[in-house]
């Protein structure tokens, strides 16, 4: 009995520093979690060293109880005894080891988390050391240009009929993603039948401001292309690429000047703007649209009038 006292007093001497120790590890661990601001990876941590610790004792325990064999009580409540000091220990002993694991994957977790792998970061590196126009694309600044304050939209002519009081004009309902079709009158009955061009996409000025042609309102105005003078004169419909939207915005990019925002109809009409412009529309020797050099694009591509080259766009 004394001897096994002198052991629990040393054995108690020694749990306690063991304490000390863990309780600054765990100091640490707190500290570290807090920084990392993760609850539930601390709650996950904690519970890994009760669950760890615990098991530690109860090993302990059953194999001391199997190694004393059956003995007397005072024996056998010594050997119990020395064998919850020993667990007692040992669980304080595992506590910090367990806990500084614990807190290890949980740090690598994260880190990892965060970090994207090597491989992209190493392809980042390579995309941008390559010059990739995505990446190094810079956003344009500048004035607005004249061009952007005239509106031009994709749309699609639904339907058509010869003007009632005019040879020269067709009456087009044209969809141009509103809602409703727009009434549009245009001069070129004498290119093309009405029925023919039923289900042609086309390019319209979308901030005209709503006048009668013919005694028919008509709001908007239809792009054509056209070459040659009197009975030799070529005409043809601007038309947009297959993959652009019915109301999507056409978009001319000059150097120097970003495109902004259209104007509206009263005041393209009051300051003049659309005439200010016009004169400069054509197509290339490709038939691509352009205003001056620059053409008009979608996001599918240009606008074209293929069968005219180098005419006139109005």
């Amino acid at each position: 009995a004394c001897v096994v006292s002198g052991v629990m007093a040393s054995l108690t001497k020694l749990k306690s520093l063991v304490v000390m120790s863990a309780a600054v590890a765990a100091t640490t661990a707190g500290r570290t979690l807090l920084r990392w601001r993760t609850a539930a990876s601390s709650s996950g941590a904690s519970a890994f060293v009760s669950a760890g610790a615990g098991a530690g004792t109860a090993s302990i325990a059953q194999r001391h109880l199997r190694a004393a064999g059956p003995t007397d009580g005072r024996q056998s409540g010594a050997t119990l005894a020395a064998s919850q000091a020993e667990a007692s220990l040992a669980a304080a002993i595992c506590a910090p080891l367990l806990a500084g694991a614990a807190l290890g994957a949980v740090g690598r977790a994260l880190a990892a988390r965060r970090r994207p792998p090597l491989q992209q970061r190493v392809a980042r590196v390579a995309t941008k050391a390559e010059g990739d126009v995505e990446a190094e694309t810079e956003v344009p600044t500048g004035p607005p240009s004249d061009i952007s304050a005239i509106d031009f939209r994709v749309g699609q002519i639904v339907s058509c009929q010869q003007h009632p009081d005019s040879d020269k004009l067709l009456i087009e309902m044209i969809d141009v993603g509103e809602g409703e079709p727009r009434q549009i009158c245009s001069g070129i009955s004498a290119y093309y039948a009405p029925e023919a061009i039923v289900g042609k996409r086309v390019i319209i000025v979308a901030n005209l401001k709503e006048r009668k042609i013919g005694g028919t309102p008509s709001n908007g105005m239809v792009l054509c292309a056209t070459k040659g003078d009197a009975e030799e004169r070529q005409l043809a419909l601007v038309e947009p690429p297959a993959g652009a939207a019915l109301g999507e915005r056409v978009i001319i990019e000059l150097e120097g000047q970003v495109h902004g925002e259209p104007e509206a109809p009263n005041k393209v009409e009051k300051k003049k703007l659309y005439l200010k412009v016009c004169g400069d529309f054509k197509t290339n020797a490709e038939g691509v649209v352009c205003y001056k050099t620059s053409p008009f694009n979608t996001t599918a591509g240009p606008c074209t009038a293929k069968s005219i080259l180098d005419g006139i766009v109005s």
